[in-house]
């Protein structure tokens, strides 16, 4: 028993340690994000010059630093079971508000896993 419990503190350490991780990783995208949350959730009819600007960043980062997969996996774990939802309409006018593109998905329930 006593060896059955050890295994199960193990893994728990480990996947804390994963976690924690890969949150150190998710660092921009928890400082650049936020700026763009009242926009997608429908607070304000336009977003920011600052979540623009931010966009315009996590689209460099999407291509040559963090990824798009890693990105998609931070906004998840940020936005997830939050309040309000952010909006699917919000998320599509996005680009166009910010006259650029999204080299990341914006979800809060995309499978991360299935992006290059």
């Amino acid at each position: 028993m006593l060896r059955i419990a050890g295994c199960c503190l193990l893994v728990l350490l480990a996947s804390g340690l994963d976690i924690a991780y890969s949150e150190s990783k998710c660092e921009p995208v928890f400082e650049y994000f936020p700026y763009c949350l009242d926009f997608l959730t429908g607070y304000y009819n336009k977003p920011s010059k600052r979540c623009c600007d931010h966009i315009y960043k996590l689209n460099r980062l999407a291509k040559r630093g963090l990824g798009a997969q890693l990105i998609c996996w931070c906004i998840e774990y940020m936005v997830r079971g939050t309040e309000p939802r952010i909006r699917a309409d919000r998320i599509s006018e996005l680009p166009t508000k910010c006259q650029t593109h999204l080299s990341f998905p914006i979800s809060e329930w995309k499978d991360c896993n299935t992006i290059e």
